[in-house]
């Protein structure tokens, strides 16, 4: 155990947009502590570190890092090379790592010279500080320069050496705000329109794409979700209620209020592994109430119905769901992302595709109603949520949503058929 501390540590809610940070910290190991323990570094900046000037302590011990650090990197320091590999099957960037991190309360400083310029803590060794992990790493969840206990979260599968950190170089403000797609993006389908220009996108949403395994779905939506005016929140999809981000169902104590995670294209309806990508794509799971979600079911998008008690402006029939009008485009959009990203081409999905009727049934690949989603997106227009959210989506899976950035495209490709 740690000696207790034995002077007050004082420290402001954010320091200058540091040139490193620490991204992830595995401190109550599965095994055996001083063989698998480890501290991940991350250089959210655009240019190469020198790392000669950096210190890591703890509450006990200083650890120098030598070299260099690419942008846009992690590096991964453990105590053993064996006790690493035997946890993840590949080598750490470093296994020299002499800090002894404590169970049951203790803190992890990033020093650059005599300057502090990151700070994680855990399980009430610094006040703020009450996040705890068993078995499991805590990990930063965006390159925001201030350092609270908001900006970090407990995984569900730890994530050495990647993870969700990015920064765009190609236009970058400093402002540590995550990514925001360069004006390049989208060149590969500059010029095209109708069938040619849907085709392109595929391709490019496609090579993009990173896999989530569905355990790290549940991370990314706490972050993707994050509740702006609560951090420690996520807003849920069809409630827009804010609610604590740790209240997952299937969680301890959780209940009927929980929330799970919602596939707004039913993943019923075309992908029922979760070995298919779109069982895991972010760009249409959303963190729902659980009691909404179980009565959304698989049914298709439209309107009229009973109203839904949980969920106010909501209505539904035994075949269809319609949604509160202030989120029926953000739906839309998400709906015809799934049409254009899943044309069966890459051997890992079905087809997916609209139809303009109630229909659909388990293990269909189809989906309704087109003309109402159509509607519903010229009615209720992309937003500024939409948009942080598409950019935060990129962070963890590296494609976007082309149907926010260019909401014309929805004409483009559905007018024929609805306008």
């Amino acid at each position: 155990m740690k000696a207790p501390m034995t002077s007050l540590l004082l420290f402001g809610s954010s320091f200058g947009f540091a040139e490193l940070q620490i991204s992830e910290v595995l401190y109550d190991t599965p095994g055996t502590d001083s063989s698998e323990e480890w501290v991940e570094i991350f250089n959210p900046g655009c240019d190469v570190v020198d790392l000669s000037s950096y210190q890591l302590k703890d509450n006990g011990s200083t650890y120098s890092l030598s070299g260099t650090l690419a942008a846009n990197t992690y590096l991964t320091l453990a105590r053993s090379s064996s006790g690493f590999e035997a946890l993840y099957g590949f080598a750490p960037d470093a296994s020299d790592l002499t800090l002894s991190l404590g169970n049951s309360g203790d803190y992890l400083e990033l020093y650059n010279a005599n300057t502090l310029v990151d700070l994680v803590a855990w399980e009430g060794k610094v006040s703020g500080w009450d996040l705890s992990a068993k078995y499991v790493s805590l990990y930063r969840t965006n390159i925001s320069s201030s350092t609270s206990e908001s900006d970090w979260a407990t995984s569900s599968i730890d994530t050495p050496s990647t993870g969700n950190l990015s920064q765009d170089c190609s236009g970058n403000n400093g402002s540590g705000e995550g990514v925001s797609y360069s004006g390049d993006y989208y060149d590969s389908v500059t010029n095209l329109s109708g069938a040619s220009l849907k085709a392109a996108l595929q391709d490019l949403l496609e090579v993009n794409h990173t896999k989530l395994s569905y355990s790290e779905v549940w991370d990314a939506l706490q972050y993707t979700d994050e509740d702006p005016d609560n951090t420690s929140n996520v807003i849920l999809l069809y409630t827009r209620r804010s609610h604590d981000k740790s209240d997952r169902d299937g969680q301890t104590g959780f209940d009927n209020q929980s929330w799970n995670r919602e596939h707004v294209w039913p993943k019923s309806l075309g992908f029922a592994s979760t070995s298919q990508y779109g069982y895991t794509d972010i760009h249409h799971i959303r963190p729902a109430d659980k009691t909404v979600n179980s009565s959304r079911s698989n049914k298709d998008y439209d309107e009229g119905g009973s109203a839904q008690g949980e969920a106010a402006d909501t209505y539904a029939t035994s075949e269809s769901f319609e949604p509160m009008d202030d989120i029926k485009g953000d739906v839309a959009r998400m709906i015809f992302y799934m049409d254009v990203r899943y044309d069966g081409s890459d051997g890992n999905m079905s087809d997916l595709y609209l139809v303009n009727n109630t229909s659909s049934e388990t293990g269909d690949s189809f989906f309704g109603v087109i003309c109402t989603l159509y509607t519903w997106h010229q009615e209720d227009a992309v937003d500024a949520n939409e948009m942080r959210r598409n950019d935060r989506i990129q962070e963890w899976q590296g494609n976007r949503n082309p149907l926010i950035d260019h909401p014309e495209w929805v004409a483009e490709f559905y007018s024929g058929q609805c306008g």
